[in-house]
């Protein structure tokens, strides 16, 4: 008895000291063995930064602050703004041998929010501090989580939401029953039927608060009209809301492009002149890119218990070739997991393997941060605010142990700290 006493005495006594080491209070200086200036994408060393009230009030080697105002002190840590996931769905987990509908089917809404709020937790924690939800989320579901969220009723990132994605016939959905069709698509999409309807669509969404027009050019079997995809994104940009586009190849691509879309999720095969257009256009890519353990992941979830990691590479060499062809061709590159999948990782730490793809599809470490941070802050619309370690943003920060410049894979998962509105989350 004395012994488990004792013990628990000193584990309190512990915590109570890590507590005192860390950065509670409303205002703080930290410094850092190194932080992560996305802007220029580049690593520093000797800097500090200054958070008073929600909000970096400066960032430099000789910051001149308040006598008594508190310092902590990581050397061997690497500071970095808040990580961006610009394409989630923290309202849908699909089991790999189940169709995309099952979980619309099977589980109430009430569900599924309850359950996002796990995962909205698990992301931060993580170190993501915003995400970007599109779809798969009911009929506005995410935008109730979002809201939640905003009103500190469940801990979780800045949360931008599409509601149900606009798409023709039955979105991605497959194998429906040609009798279910209408019904079960209508659990999670907006399909759409001609110009004017599609601008009904959209007016819809905007009247319910969405953040951004998520559309499937191209569903199972069907895909949006040219003048269907011109009246979303002009209906969109009269409502001051941007419009990204589920394309996966060229002509679907290219139809997005000349409606006018702000974005291309996926673009899984693109030819060099399509990349063209989108850096001329300013047309954002998110590539969804798996990582070798990703891949790995999803075959021990489907009971694979050998790995053919040299068959893996090639399978995602195409990925990696358009990746280093749209760096090339300057288009700008967004971070966006599209994690859903039921893995054995947490829903935060799956998102993080993209960013292990991109390094293995021979992006730096700090070009890789840059596309989840100041390029997503951007294409987001949010690059005053969030994305860069500078005077005037919010204080979205992550504190990594290790040092992610030299060694990428192994600091991005060990999270010291993750601070969200110059408030500690994560301890």
């Amino acid at each position: 008895m004395f012994k488990s006493g004792y013990s628990l005495l000193c584990i309190l006594l512990l915590s109570l000291y890590s507590l005192a080491q860390s950065p509670t209070g409303d205002t703080y200086l930290l410094k850092a063995g190194k932080i992560f200036d996305a802007e220029k994408g580049v690593f520093l060393t000797n800097q500090a930064i200054y958070v008073q009230g929600g909000t970096i009030k400066g960032v430099g080697a000789n910051l001149s602050v308040p006598k008594g105002t508190p310092e902590f002190n990581v050397p061997q840590a690497t500071i970095t703004p808040g990580l961006i996931d610009a394409h989630t769905h923290l309202l849908t987990v699909q089991r790999l041998d189940d169709n995309l509908a099952t979980d619309a089917l099977l589980h109430s809404s009430e569900y599924r929010v309850l359950r996002a709020a796990g995962l909205a937790r698990s992301y931060l924690e993580a170190g993501f501090t915003t995400v970007r939800d599109l779809g798969n989320s009911g009929q506005y579901l995410d935008v109730e989580v979002a809201k939640a969220i905003n009103r500190g009723f469940i801990p979780g990132p800045r949360m931008l939401t599409s509601g149900p994605i606009i798409s023709a016939m039955d979105g991605q959905f497959y194998q429906l029953p040609f009798k279910d069709q209408e019904r079960i698509t209508k659990l999670e999409y907006r399909v759409v039927n001609g110009a004017q309807d599609a601008a009904l669509a959209v007016k819809e969404h905007a009247n319910n608060g969405v953040s951004v027009i998520k559309v499937v050019v191209f569903g199972e079997r069907m895909g949006v009209s040219a003048e269907e995809m011109k009246a979303i994104v002009q209906t969109a940009h009269s409502h001051r809301l941007k419009v990204t586009a589920h394309a996966t190849s060229d002509n679907d691509i290219n139809l997005a492009l000349e409606a006018g879309a702000d974005g291309i999720e996926h673009g899984y095969y693109m030819a060099d002149s399509i990349l063209e257009k989108m850096a001329k256009k300013g047309v954002y890519l998110v590539p969804t890119d798996p990582s070798t353990h990703s891949i790995i992941e999803v075959e021990e979830a489907r009971h694979i218990q050998k790995h053919d990691t040299a068959q893996i590479k090639s399978m995602l060499a195409p990925l990696s070739d358009r990746l280093k062809r749209a760096q090339q061709k300057g288009v700008l590159i967004v971070a966006g997991s599209d994690a859903y999948f039921e893995v054995r990782s947490t829903r935060g730490n799956a998102a993080k393997q993209t960013l292990i793809a991109y390094l293995e599809e021979g992006l730096s470490p700090a070009t890789i941060l840059q596309t989840a941070t100041w390029n997503a802050a951007k294409a987001l619309d949010l690059g005053n605010q969030i994305g860069a370690l500078r005077t005037g943003a919010k204080a979205d920060l992550v504190i990594f142990n290790g040092d992610l410049e030299k060694d990428f894979q192994k600091a991005l998962f060990d999270v010291k700290w993750v601070i969200k509105d110059g408030k500690l989350v994560k301890q």
